[in-house]
């Protein structure tokens, strides 16, 4: 969606908020914190790239050709990672070499493969801009 980078902000500051609502509440658990810490960095980072460029008030341009590439370059990377991941996971709990359940496996394989996805997403949007 093509929103201001305003929004976007807000927007972006919503999933650190509720990661730590979900750590100091519900879970209590360090990967949450680790996580919440740094989708906030990245909250910070981009926060910081809008005001350098002075942009608060235009328009955010997310899903031309090559940003909608990218996300879904990534979105495929990430797949394989989670099938991958699992596959592994679900071999060490099954000979006990770690012990967390399965369900927390599969939570924290989804907070980390969005974190990993809007990494890998950003980071080649940023190198498309520094192209041109």
């Amino acid at each position: 969606m093509n929103v201001s980078y305003r929004t976007a902000f807000i927007l972006r500051m919503g999933i650190p908020l509720f990661l730590f609502i979900s750590y100091f509440f519900v879970s209590h658990s360090k990967i949450t914190l680790i996580i919440a810490i740094l989708a906030t960095i990245q909250v910070i980072a981009f926060g910081r790239d809008i005001h350098k460029k002075a942009r608060w008030n235009k328009i955010n341009l997310q899903h031309d050709q090559r940003t909608r590439y990218n996300a879904l370059f990534s979105g495929n990377l990430i797949y394989w990672f989670i099938i991958i991941a699992l596959l592994i996971g679900t071999l060490l709990i099954q000979n006990s070499i770690i012990s967390i359940s399965y369900t927390k496996l599969i939570g924290y394989l989804i907070l980390i493969s969005i974190i990993l996805k809007w990494m890998i997403r950003d980071y080649l949007n940023h190198q498309v801009e520094s192209e041109d």
